[in-house]
């Protein structure tokens, strides 16, 4: 068992004692278990899932953020999380949409395509994890 911390902007989403967890990164989803690697990296749009220390299962979609690996004790700072049942499929559509419309646009700033490029990333994310085809 570890102690496993997901914290957003706004406040703490989860904090307890777990015996797994298994996250999106910049290198592809991983599993985290006791006594893991000291490891920093990248959070990106996808699925959090924790193996609670009771057996209990619980399962979020996260978008960007940065993990902390630290021996005994994990920390996951993201800008959002949401309860699968609580993606908003009609705005994550709109934003999608959005996005691929933006991109389209050959005269876009580098910042302008690096904003749209993490929003394209992060409506196609909550949206496969909303089970929505588009």
């Amino acid at each position: 068992m570890y102690r496993l911390d997901v914290v957003t902007p706004t406040g703490s989403v989860f904090s307890g004692d777990v015996y797994q967890t298994v996250i999106t990164t910049a290198d592809g989803e991983i599993g985290i278990l006791e006594n893991h690697m000291l490891l920093l990296t990248n959070i990106t749009p996808g699925k959090l899932r924790i193996e609670k220390a009771d057996g209990e299962v619980k399962e979020f979609a996260v978008t960007y953020g940065v993990l902390d690996i630290r021996g005994d004790k994990v920390i996951a700072l993201v800008e959002e999380v949401f309860s699968l049942d609580e993606i908003n499929v009609d705005n994550e559509k709109k934003l999608l949409e959005e996005a691929n419309q933006k991109l389209q646009n050959e005269n876009l700033s580098e910042k302008e395509k690096e904003h749209y490029e993490k929003q394209r990333s992060r409506s196609q994310a909550l949206l496969d994890l909303a089970s929505v085809k588009v």
